[in-house]
């Protein structure tokens, strides 16, 4: 996706009252985290052409794994493919069995099957959180793993102005010894799910731009936004990635009760910075794992991307 329509999805998230109504981006979070299968802006896509969509594939995946055909005169939702231009897919609604059989699995059943993985919670597993924790080294963040507090906090992300902490880059003949440019602390009386939740609650205060960058990094615009622009936005980008990945976590409780007392969502919150640092998380989770060369370090800083 362009920073062009990236920015057109705020345009018309801002400019289009019905879009800020808290019922309206309830539904619009729901369908990004149904469609598992589809990058957050695709399944942003596929809500806002078809509200309430069930589950979409493309025509040859239809048939493929469900041998399902696409009906006539069906509408299809166009998505957007890396490296080309569009992808046409159809809700499951726009379908019928399409091999003969004496019994076909019906609407239901299907959407049963493809939800049945996720229905139970799960915890985060120590390799998993492992794994997350390791990659962040990349953004220029070093992990305060210990750090003990009371069941309140979860985590917490800020800037460093010294030198004292430094992250580590094994290479193929040494090792890199670089400076670290944020300071993950993490509540090490919390268990793994509480724990996972809260780096990702962090991560999407770095990832929505609401923290300054580092002095020698190309800078970003830092997002001025309200307090409470700020917070929704990082327990939406929580929930998301938690609710992507079958994981229990408490923003579900903050999201339901904020868009239950509230018509509308906070001025100045931004659509694309959400899905976009659900995005970026998602990749430190699913393999494969991020590189050096996707990291912020490697895009933000000429020193350290002249060292690789």
């Amino acid at each position: 996706m362009t920073r062009e329509s990236i920015s057109n999805l705020d345009s018309l998230w801002n400019n289009v009252k019905t879009y800020r109504s808290s019922e309206t981006y309830k539904k619009i979070m729901e369908a990004c985290a149904r469609f598992k299968h589809l990058a957050p802006y695709n399944a942003l896509l596929v809500e806002v052409q078809k509200p309430g969509a069930m589950y979409v594939l493309s025509a040859k995946d239809w048939y493929r794994g469900y041998q399902r055909k696409i009906k006539p005169n069906a509408r299809p939702l166009i998505i957007l493919v890396p490296f080309g231009p569009v992808e046409y897919v159809f809700d499951i609604a726009d379908t019928y069995p399409g091999a003969p059989a004496l019994f076909h699995d019906s609407d239901d059943d299907i959407l049963e099957k493809i939800a049945a993985p996720y229905k139970t919670k799960k915890d985060v597993s120590d390799k998993l959180l492992a794994d997350i924790i390791d990659q962040l080294k990349y953004h220029g963040i070093a992990v305060e793993n210990n750090f003990i507090a009371g069941p309140d906090f979860g985590a917490q992300i800020e800037l460093l102005l010294d030198d004292s902490h430094i992250i580590n880059f094994i290479r193929r003949n040494d090792i890199l010894k670089w400076r670290a440019e944020y300071l993950l602390s993490v509540n090490s009386n919390a268990k793994n799910g509480e724990r996972f939740a809260s780096i990702c609650h962090e991560l999407g205060h770095l990832f929505c731009h609401h923290l300054p960058s580092p002095k020698e990094w190309k800078p970003w615009n830092r997002r001025n936004i309200i307090h409470a622009a700020k917070e929704f936005e990082a327990e939406s980008v929580s929930w998301l990635v938690c609710e992507r990945l079958g994981i229990g976590n408490p923003s579900e409780a903050y999201l339901s009760n904020y868009l239950t007392k509230n018509q509308t969502i906070p001025d100045e919150t931004s659509i694309e910075r959400i899905l976009s640092a659900t995005k970026e998380i998602l990749e430190l989770c699913e393999p494969p794992k991020i590189t050096p060369k996707k990291g912020l370090l490697y895009k933000r800083c000429e020193r350290f991307k002249q060292t690789w």
